[in-house]
């Protein structure tokens, strides 16, 4: 994110962009069938939103070691992609309200919106009979790490596109990448399944769509 630190982006322009995150989050987690807008629904949601950015923040002075990412895998193949890409967006924009926000939360919301969606396609691996396989699930905690940094690393060729200098970014941040999937290692060892029962209860008494089958997948 160092390149675009470097943009002076007016606070308006990042309004705007936000805004617009915002609105097309909320229209993909409430969007459609009116059960989507109950009032369970919308605590449920929005309650999953606050506990992994309070997560993200609580965390915030261990270099690119933070909850989200593991919690989107499992968001993304339990509740499914257009739901998962909702929680994504406003996780990132609730959470860099106290972080720090600029034109690159627009990359980190696409970056974490790949990650619910992938979690989303490799539900079948990553749940069997309603319950979350740990070891899968590092080894896709450790993926989406690099996943992730590489999409919010791209920022750097709007401050500068330059492939060399790209090349040169992607290497200085290969230490943080490390830590990132370490981080996503360690968490889904300690909270994986913990988030995934959560997760499991809230569908049931809010009327989201649970999977009817235990490998349905949910992509939707």
């Amino acid at each position: 994110m160092l390149g675009l630190h470097a943009l002076g982006l007016s606070p308006e322009s990042v309004l705007f962009i936000e805004i617009i995150l915002v609105c097309s989050a909320l229209f993909a987690i409430f969007g459609g069938e009116p059960e989507n807008r109950t009032q369970k629904t919308v605590l449920w949601c929005f309650g999953i939103v606050a506990a992994l950015s309070l997560g993200r923040v609580i965390l915030g002075p261990i270099p690119n070691v933070q909850p989200v990412t593991i919690g989107l895998v499992l968001v993304g193949a339990t509740y499914g992609i257009r739901r998962g890409i909702g929680i994504a967006i406003l996780i990132t924009i609730l959470s860099n309200i106290f972080l720090g926000t600029g034109l690159w939360t627009l990359f980190q919301a696409v970056g974490w919106s790949v990650i619910a969606i992938g979690g989303a396609i490799a539900s079948n691996q990553l749940i069997n009979e309603e319950k979350v396989m740990i070891g899968r699930l590092m080894i896709a905690g450790f993926i989406a790490a690099f996943v992730f940094d590489f999409i919010v690393s791209l920022s750097v060729l709007i401050a500068d596109p330059n492939p060399s200098i790209f090349i040169t970014y992607l290497i200085t941040g290969l230490p943080f990448d490390l830590l990132h999937a370490a981080g996503n290692m360690v968490i889904a060892i300690t909270l994986g399944s913990s988030m995934h029962r959560i997760l499991t209860q809230s569908l049931s008494p809010t009327g989201l769509n649970i999977r009817g089958t235990p490998n349905e997948s949910r992509v939707e």
